[in-house]
Formats: C-alpha cells, structure tokens, sequence
C-alpha cells in the first residue's frame, strides 16, 4: 500500500509539473504599469505585457532551444535573439557589478500577515545583491511547487532578473516589493490557471518585420 501511494504521489506531481500554466500578474513601477499574462505549454512560453515605450508586447519563448522573439505590436516588429547568449551578457554584466545570482540568501520571515488578495499571507524579507525588498507568501496555495518549478523553467532560460520562485520559502510568492534607484517595483499576482493553453498561442503572426537584437556594449 505504502509503494502504491508513492507511485500514485509521484504521477500527480509529474503530471503538474508538465501541465499546461497561465499567470496573470500586476505590475507596477515607475517605468511599467499594467498587467502581465505568462503563458507555459511543455518547451514553450508566451508574456505579453505593456511595453514601457508605450503600447503592448509579446514575448515567445522557446526554453529548450533559447530562441527568443519579442513582437512590438504598435511597430509590428519582431525582434529575434538567443536567450543563451543574452544570458552570458546578463551575467558577465552582473559578475562586472559584484552581483551573483545564484547565491541568494535565506529570507527572514517578519511575523507580519496580510491579505493579498484571495491568500492569507506572510511577509519576508530579503536582500539580493545590495537589493532590499519584500514578498508575501502563501503558505496554503494550491499546488504551489508543481507553479513554482514550472516559472523557474522559464526564468532559469531567460536572461537575468530576479524571481522570487528561487527564495527558500514555505509557499506561493503571491507579491513581490523590490527596491531600485527608480522607486519601488511591485508585482501582485491576479490569478493562476492550469487549464489547457492552445498551441497556437506560441506561433509568430505574420506581417512583422524581423530584426535581430543588438548585442550589449562590450560584448563579443
């Protein structure tokens, strides 16, 4: 019995961490405000969130192969790189400010709670590179792991930037404060789903124009 439950265990985790994911997120800052709709489907990924230039973008990802297309709508423009690549930059640029992203410190847990939303959280403190800030984690979120592997897929092929997904915390960061020379950036989740994402979420429209992504100053 005790085998049989583990192996039952084990095939419904499996079957979260492969199941489809939409997130839907506000964000707000001094450069970016509105809301932000991740979308993952198995090696495939889609964002679309306002662009701080003005008007709305999108951005397709493919996390096995690191191809990477960003569609300016209001341009009707696609801007292909190769997150591998636009990583190392990240990287070599963090490394250069004495920043390292893999070593992130435990967060301390403040004894505050507060409601975020539908969730009854708590609120954590962390530092990360000289950054301060503050997330509130629900401790009762459904499935939280099996989300939570899911958006790391997606942010460990990306190019830098912070998730909290990577903090040591029991539950679903469900907002995220962080400061910057710029004002407070914050994100508050809206709502997650696990239903079904259509193939041809991730497939580029036609009729925009290509361009490749300029390197980072000082790179090769």
């Amino acid at each position: 019995m005790k085998t049989l439950l583990c192996i039952t265990s084990l095939f419904i985790s499996t079957v979260f961490v492969h199941a489809d994911l939409t997130i839907e997120q506000k964000m707000e800052s001094a450069m970016m405000n509105g809301n932000m709709t991740m979308k993952i489907k198995g090696d495939n990924a889609r964002m679309d969130m306002p662009s701080p230039v003005g008007g709305n973008v999108t951005v397709i990802m493919n996390l096995k192969s690191g191809d990477m297309t960003t569609l300016m709508h209001a341009q009707k423009m696609a801007i292909k790189l190769n997150m591998n690549d636009a990583k190392k930059q990240a990287e070599a640029a963090q490394k250069a400010a004495g920043i390292d992203p893999n070593k992130i410190e435990k967060p301390n847990a403040t004894g505050t709670k507060e409601k975020v939303g539908a969730w009854d959280t708590e609120i954590y403190e962390f530092t990360l590179g000289g950054t301060k800030g503050k997330i509130w984690v629900a401790k009762d979120f459904p499935d939280a792991q099996a989300i939570k592997e899911q958006m790391l897929k997606m942010s460990n092929a990306a190019a830098g930037g912070f998730d909290a997904n990577k903090l040591d915390v029991p539950g679903m960061t469900v907002k995220t404060e962080i400061k910057t020379p710029a004002g407070n950036m914050t994100t508050t989740l809206v709502k997650v789903s696990q239903d079904p994402v259509a193939d041809g979420e991730f497939v580029l429209p036609e009729g925009y124009k290509e361009r490749k992504m300029p390197a980072l100053p000082g790179a090769k």
